[in-house]
């Protein structure tokens, strides 16, 4: 089999595949358009409002047939971002439990000085009172 025979079928294939009942997505024509194929891509439609205009320039720069592939761009980069913004919201609230631990634990530790110093100040009044003993004695 030669490369013109192989080229011949893939291109009959594509042409059955476009001759079946596929749905045939026409370029969006206003922002309002692109608005409402960004929020069926899955974007909230108030974040679909603010990206239409900018995807509609990105589409002029690119050429006809980009519309579909922008969008699906667009539909991923807000998923993925919103994937991390989830991940740094679990992070700080990490942080916060953290933080709110070492208070307690700083509190604990503040009840535990005044003790300390209670307890010192008590021990320092039980020691027996001794009159200083010379220094030069001789023992035997």
């Amino acid at each position: 089999m030669d490369f013109g025979s192989i080229r011949r079928w893939w291109q009959q294939g594509a042409q059955r595949k476009a001759a079946r009942n596929e749905p045939v997505q026409l370029e969006p024509r206003s922002t309002g358009e692109w608005a409402s194929r960004i929020a069926a891509a899955g974007i909230a439609p108030e974040l679909a409002s603010r990206l239409a205009p900018a995807l509609e320039a990105a589409r002029a720069g690119l050429g006809p047939g980009s519309a579909p592939g922008l969008i699906r761009g667009a539909a991923l980069a807000v998923a993925l971002q919103a994937e991390s913004h989830a991940q740094v919201e679990r992070s700080l609230r990490d942080v916060r439990e953290v933080e709110r631990l070492l208070g307690a634990f700083s509190g604990e530790l503040e009840k535990l000085d005044e003790v300390l110093e209670v307890l010192a100040a008590y021990a320092q009044r039980m020691r027996p009172q001794t009159p200083p003993s010379p220094s030069r004695r001789t023992l035997h």
